[in-house]
């Protein structure tokens, strides 16, 4: 019976230690994993800026053009000045030069507007750009570190995994399948101290039959509290 004991003891201690290696991989995952969705929100932000930026400088470029027209239609109907006949006719081409740098001089107003939208968004843009740099370094460097270290926990888990193996299978079927459960469903406590006749897995005292059968050592007990295996240290 102590040779059961023992090797469900260092069973258990095993375990554990592949528990926490678990518990610490599945966080260098979370870690990366956190980065990386930060990294693609970011990087969402960026390009919705810069296609923000694009739509701007695009109807920027659609004003230069329409300045351009209008500038060469003012030249155009100047030019047609000295020909005039009649004053109704100068007139009438006054007035279309005038309606002509009036809309020249809005369309000067809208490219200024747009010009300034275009600035404080690129502005935006740079910050997000320069926040995405930042990360993606942080990422990459965090992402190094992390291989290296689970590089190192995976030959850990690997090694004590063939420990596991190897003490598994000198204990019986049924006894390592309610380890196995009771491993799971009390939080990766399975093997529990009894002291002054109490189970330290849940703090409860043990009928005294049940502690004078366990110091005697005969046969293997369970806590009628917990259902965890109890063992009682030897002098």
């Amino acid at each position: 019976m102590y040779e059961k004991m023992n090797l469900l003891r260092e069973l258990q201690e095993v375990d554990q230690e592949l528990a926490e290696l678990a518990t610490a991989r599945a966080g260098f995952e979370g870690e990366l994993q956190g980065l990386s969705d930060e990294k693609i929100r970011v990087q969402g932000m960026v390009d919705e800026l810069q296609s923000q930026l694009d739509e701007l400088q695009g109807e920027e470029a659609q004003f230069r053009r329409e300045q351009v027209a209008e500038k060469d239609q003012i030249i155009k109907v100047e030019s047609r000045l000295p020909d005039i006949q009649t004053q109704k006719e100068y007139v009438a081409v006054l007035k279309e030069i005038d309606m002509a740098k009036k809309a020249s001089l809005e369309t000067q107003a809208k490219i200024a507007a747009k010009d300034k939208e275009i600035a404080e968004l690129q502005a935006d843009f740079d910050e997000k750009q320069t926040e995405l740099t930042a990360i993606s370094e942080k990422c990459a460097a965090r992402q190094a570190e992390v291989d290296s270290l689970l590089q190192e926990s995976d030959k850990k888990y690997s090694a004590r995994q063939s420990t596991r193996d190897s003490l598994a299978k000198d204990l019986p079927k049924s006894l390592l399948s309610k380890y196995q459960r009771i491993f799971t469903r009390r939080g990766g406590l399975a093997v529990a101290r009894v002291i002054e006749g109490a189970c330290l897995g849940c703090n409860m005292q043990l009928p005294p039959q049940q502690y004078n059968r366990l110091q005697r050592g005969t046969e293997l007990q369970s806590c009628p509290h917990c259902n965890r295996l109890l063992y009682m240290d030897r002098d």
